[in-house]
């Protein structure tokens, strides 16, 4: 985390750079892992929003290393929510590697800090959000799906490099938010509401209580 603000150039390169690779992706990973013909500029536009919001928001709270593994989380996060938006499904395609280069960030950061307690919290916090959406997913019909339990382990990485409050703040935070949009739909139909995807709202809540932190 920054000690004092970052320079407002600093937050506007991010902002770029987070606009970039967000239309790369759009062009070179969602598109071709998505089944269903989706409007390329659709794609990019979305991509490159939130990629590029998110990328700013983040150089505000984070420098070095920590920044970095967070902006490589909210990029495939920005790839997962418009995939599992449309398709309702989050490839283990992306899930998996970007565990890899989480891990590897993180422990690159604990090397350098001579540091391993925040390590070790992340991880145990990867295994313990992962066992939890694992009894979710085993217990309920239309709760949690695989994809959605491998990410839960993702955030749970992230969020515990942290802190425990933010693994329990960022967590709360997802589901509230998916639960207030479940009773909206709700609200707005009738009959029992079709399920929602629940990996945008897992990743939100995840980015928003590592930002807050």
């Amino acid at each position: 985390m920054t000690a004092s603000p970052p320079p407002v150039a600093v937050v506007l390169a991010a902002a770029g750079l987070g606009v970039l690779l967000g239309a790369i992706l759009a062009v070179t990973v969602t598109s071709r892992t998505l089944t269903r013909p989706t409007s390329p500029r659709l794609l990019i536009g979305v991509g490159s929003a939130s990629t590029g919001l998110t990328f700013a928001v983040l150089a505000i709270r984070f420098e070095g290393v920590d920044l970095l593994a967070f902006c490589c989380l909210a990029a495939a996060g920005a790839v997962l929510s418009t995939i599992d938006v449309i398709e309702r499904r989050l490839p283990s395609i992306i899930v998996l590697p970007t565990y890899v280069t989480l891990v590897a960030l993180l422990t690159v950061s604990a090397l350098a800090n001579n540091d391993f307690a925040d390590l070790l919290r992340a991880l145990c916090a990867s295994a313990l959000i992962f066992g939890a959406y694992l009894v979710i997913a085993l217990v309920s019909r239309r709760g949690l799906g695989a994809g959605d339990v491998k990410l839960g382990g993702l955030l749970g990485l992230a969020m515990g490099w942290q802190s425990w409050e933010t693994v329990l703040g960022g967590t709360l935070l997802g589901w509230t938010a998916a639960a207030a949009t479940t009773l909206v739909i709700r609200c707005a139909r009738r009959g029992p509401p079709d399920s929602i995807p629940m990996g945008p709202f897992l990743l939100f809540g995840s980015l928003l209580g590592i930002t807050l932190h």
